[in-house]
């Protein structure tokens, strides 16, 4: 497992956050790529354990770059949770601001993570978590569906940024280090009757990998009275193998015979490949369909013995990941 966590830096990010990536450090001019992150909130580091609340007095220094971030940087990135964790693979979804440019060698480097040969080589599960774990979940109630839905939330859901936007659903605010940042949050289309039609016939679980700190006040928003989101977790519960945030959904305590997750990065699911649906990474489209084509096939999952080799079936993810190559080689 990496000694320490990583923070994806997708082409989406707006100007504020590109400039405390893409400073004059030189550093940072090799390392601010898309697939090479650092994890400036946790600061995971080797031997070294910082809290939240530490976060707020101290400059984070960068283990494998060896710079120090202020801590109004910190505060920014706590503010925004990094949302942008799971969206490694997608700068050619995304619109520069017009002041920002990159090269062609960096953006040869964005594209060069490739989700499903990341999957080709993962290790084995129990050699990078403890063979017995305790799961997260109190056991279904019987009112409870017996089909669980594990949802990811930024870029499938929604897509939140510091940049102040016309078209946001909702705002809210976190305040750390003293100063309040405003979050503005855009609701993919029709995710309101995509919640409607699946809390009736799922159990639904939010798996983000977001800090608590950002996605439960997000959440919040969205499910007020907890009606739709029966549980919530968060990026602690998560795997890290090669700077990934990965979701072992054995964790939850649920026969995977009957788990669905539907996630924008599948090296997110890579540990139960055939419990996961790709979706398309969202940010601002508001012709997006996504969520109403799944539906249907969502629905049809409903009740049967086995939902894998009917996911498996449709969507072909082993078939992609026996026939991904290293992108160095393409």
């Amino acid at each position: 497992m990496a000694s320490f966590l990583y923070v994806s830096i997708t082409a989406t990010l707006r100007l504020d956050f590109l400039k405390i990536f893409k400073h004059e450090d030189p550093h940072f001019e090799d390392h601010g790529k898309e697939n090479l992150q650092v994890d400036f909130l946790s600061a995971h580091m080797p031997e070294k354990n910082f809290t939240e609340e530490s976060l707020g007095l101290t400059n984070l220094t960068c283990p494998d770059l060896g710079s120090t971030l202020s801590s109004e940087i910190s505060a920014v990135y706590l503010s925004m949770k990094n949302q942008k964790l799971e969206c490694a693979d997608e700068y050619n979804q995304a619109e520069l601001p017009a002041s920002v440019c990159y090269d062609d060698e960096e953006v040869e480097e964005f594209d060069d993570f490739d989700p499903y040969f990341f999957m080709k080589n993962l290790p084995d599960l129990y050699s990078v978590v403890p063979l017995f774990r305790p799961v997260l979940l109190p056991k279904q109630t019987r009112s409870c569906p017996s089909t669980t839905l594990v949802l990811d939330l930024d870029e499938t859901l929604v897509h939140s940024t510091l940049e102040p936007c016309d078209d946001a659903d909702f705002t809210f605010s976190v305040n750390f280090n003293q100063k309040e940042h405003t979050v503005y949050v855009r609701c993919r289309p029709h995710l309101r009757d995509f919640m409607d039609r699946v809390s009736g016939v799922f159990e639904i679980i939010i798996f983000t990998a977001s800090q608590s700190i950002y996605a439960e006040q997000l959440l919040n928003v969205l499910d007020p009275k907890r009606k739709v989101f029966r549980h919530r977790v968060f990026r602690e519960s998560c795997v890290i193998v090669d700077g990934n945030y990965l979701k072992d959904l054995s964790v939850l305590g649920r026969d995977l015979a009957h788990v669905i997750i539907v996630d924008n990065s599948p090296q997110a699911f890579g540990f139960q490949i055939d419990n996961g649906i790709p979706i398309e990474s969202w940010f601002d489209d508001r012709s997006d369909k996504e969520l109403l084509s799944l539906l249907p096939f969502l629905e049809s999952l409903v009740g049967v013995e086995d939902v894998r080799p009917l996911i498996a079936k449709k969507f072909n993810l082993r078939e992609k990941v026996a026939a991904a190559v290293c992108p160095m080689k393409l």
